[in-house]
């Protein structure tokens, strides 16, 4: 899962280039694929066969280092621009630009990786990959946003009549939304109904039915953010689709855009709720 993703979200890296570049802006390439790389990197790292790399990397590691990552990834977009050899020099939009994209395509999507890697405190360490619980939140997580895109869509193409951003998206409905979020909340409660009682013997959801509504509400609302996000920034940048590399449905961009905002708050809602771990 981390190569494909991370493949995904280098590949989308290019295309937020591009679209700043549309604007003339001129963000550090290297900066952004390169921090987006190091992002999934560290994410995976406690998924790394310990013969491989000689030590085992505790499945904490990557948390705790992920805000020393995004330091260095914004210390190092000021002094690359700073002695960048440009004529004119780099501007703060550059500068901005730059941080913008390693955290939009990079820190926020790297957070499901980190989501496939929650165990909660004292459950015994399964080598069965899938029976470890980080692959049920992984699960519930993706079935919230991809019953949130295609019922926002159908529902919105079928009975949709108030635009819901028009400024933004002009085909995006109310009723859609609505619709959208109410399956979400459908998909929700079932995922984490069959991951305790038939999926996985480690009850993931430790039987808290109350709290998956709540979930798979808070993804959905994340999601349809995240769509609207990318819209605003194909918008500013004057085009119909982020990129062609994905032929009949635009770029990387175009299709991952509720992913990228709804992983790090899928994250933080199952260590922080599911979990307790405050």
């Amino acid at each position: 899962m981390s190569l494909a993703l991370g493949y995904a979200c280098v590949m989308g890296g290019r295309e937020f280039i591009a679209m700043a570049r549309k604007k003339g802006i001129n963000p550090s390439s290297r900066i952004v694929l390169g921090m987006i790389i190091a992002f999934f990197v560290v994410a995976a790292l406690p998924d790394i066969p310990q013969w491989m790399i000689g030590i085992k990397v505790p499945d904490s590691f990557s948390i705790q280092h992920f805000p020393l990552l995004l330091t260095i990834g914004i210390y190092l977009s000021f002094f690359r621009l700073l002695f960048r050899n440009d004529n004119p020099p780099a501007t703060i939009a550059d500068i901005a630009s730059t941080i913008l994209g390693f955290i939009y395509v990079g820190w926020l999507p790297s957070h499901l990786v980190l989501l496939r890697n929650l165990t909660p405190v004292g459950m015994p360490i399964t080598d069965n990959p899938l029976q470890q619980p980080g692959l049920a939140y992984v699960w519930a997580t993706l079935f919230i946003i991809w019953g949130t895109d295609v019922f926002a869509y159908y529902v919105g193409k079928k009975i949709g009549k108030h635009l819901l951003y028009p400024q933004i998206s002009p085909k995006k409905t109310l009723e859609g939304a609505i619709g959208g979020f109410c399956v979400a909340i459908i998909f929700s409660v079932s995922i984490a109904l069959l991951a305790d009682n038939v999926l996985f013997a480690c009850h993931p959801f430790k039987f808290n039915i109350w709290q998956a509504p709540l979930m798979g509400a808070v993804i959905s609302i994340a999601a349809q953010l995240g769509d609207l996000c990318e819209s605003l920034l194909k918008r500013d940048a004057g085009i119909k689709d982020s990129g062609d590399m994905i032929p009949g449905h635009g770029g990387f961009l175009d299709r991952g855009d509720s992913i990228i905002i709804s992983s790090a708050v899928a994250y933080y809602w199952v260590n922080l709720v599911v979990l307790g771990n405050i």
